[in-house]
């Protein structure tokens, strides 16, 4: 078997396939549709649910398009010693994938540290906004937030924090995208044209 034939099969569980990555696309916006009609109806936990279900749809994608980088991070969750399809991992999942590839840095470790807003970076934000999401959960409410509610500042903080996660996703995209683009003017550089050649 070959070297990329091999690498294929390893990475073809976290491999999205283009119909896939297009519904992908397609659920995050009816996402940011529906959490900004939550918003405009002060449903304010039904809108950090929808936020969590973007959050997680954006995390889906930008693994299925680094799935090499998901990889190199060790933190992929495995089922059995094989790895989980990537439509399967679950937001926990996802998000300790993302920090470990620095694709959403995080200072504080989750369970275990005390919150600390001065040490806390996007990624550990973004275990708040999962946080909030399972409360949608009755048991998770009610050991979590027993007899609060759910006001528009925590629905403005985690919008506030998925735009800080898109811009460090993005950020990420971008990079990729310079790097392809330096590595094709070099190929192109190396390469004799036909007047070089004559």
């Amino acid at each position: 078997m070959s070297d990329q034939t091999n690498t294929d099969a390893i990475l073809s569980p976290i491999a999205l396939t283009e119909m896939q990555e297009t519904e992908l696309r397609r659920i995050f916006s009816y996402y940011q549709r529906e959490t900004e009609r939550c918003r405009r109806a002060n449903a304010y936990l039904a809108g950090c649910v929808m936020a969590g279900a973007e959050l997680e749809t954006a995390l889906l994608l930008i693994i299925g398009a680094y799935p090499d980088d998901a990889l190199a991070t060790n933190k992929v969750p495995r089922h059995k010693k094989a790895i989980k399809p990537l439509l399967e991992w679950t937001l926990a999942e996802l998000l300790r994938v993302a920090k470990a590839a620095g694709w959403l840095p995080s200072d504080l470790e989750y369970g275990k540290d005390d919150w600390d807003s001065r040490k806390a970076k996007i990624g550990d934000y973004a275990e708040v906004v999962r946080d909030i999401r399972n409360l949608a959960h009755p048991a998770r409410y009610m050991e979590d937030h027993y007899k609060k509610r759910i006001t528009r500042k925590h629905l403005d903080c985690v919008l506030d924090t998925l735009n800080g996660v898109s811009s460090w996703l993005y950020s990420r995209a971008e990079k990729s995208l310079l790097l392809h683009m330096q590595e094709e003017e070099e190929r192109e550089r190396s390469t004799p044209t036909n007047a070089q050649i004559l």
